[in-house]
């Protein structure tokens, strides 16, 4: 088994990040306010643009098979770049479901399966 590599970071290399991260914070899309719309089955994203975005619960790794009471209960994180289920803990990233995101690579692989096999069969 290979040694562990231990990377350093110098504090030149962190300041210069967090600065990077200021430059292109203005480009963020962020989450005003989100919630679960059971009539639908989807968790709508209200934007600070003003733009509504919704998403199929099923689609959302970690949110497929979670109870109503559980998904209405979503925290903002990081002034709305991010959203949190505490009763569930599970985390995404407001850029990556607006990006068509909705989990890991094989969550995403497995949802391309579903759709391949319910066109065929339809």
């Amino acid at each position: 088994m290979p040694e562990p590599v231990k990377v350093i970071t110098t504090d030149e290399q962190i300041d210069a990040a967090i600065r990077d991260a200021h430059l292109f914070e203005k480009f963020d899309r962020r989450v005003v306010r989100a919630v679960y719309a059971d009539g639908i089955d989807s968790i709508v994203l209200h934007l600070e643009d003003g733009v509504t975005h919704s998403i199929p619960r099923k689609l959302l790794q970690g949110l497929s098979e979670a109870k109503p009471e559980t998904l209405r209960n979503i925290e903002l994180l990081g002034h709305g770049t991010g959203l949190y289920w505490p009763d569930l803990d599970v985390a995404h990233q407001v850029s990556g479901l607006l990006g068509g995101i909705y989990g890991s690579a094989a969550w995403m692989e497995r949802l391309r399966s579903e759709s391949k096999s319910s066109r065929i069969s339809a």
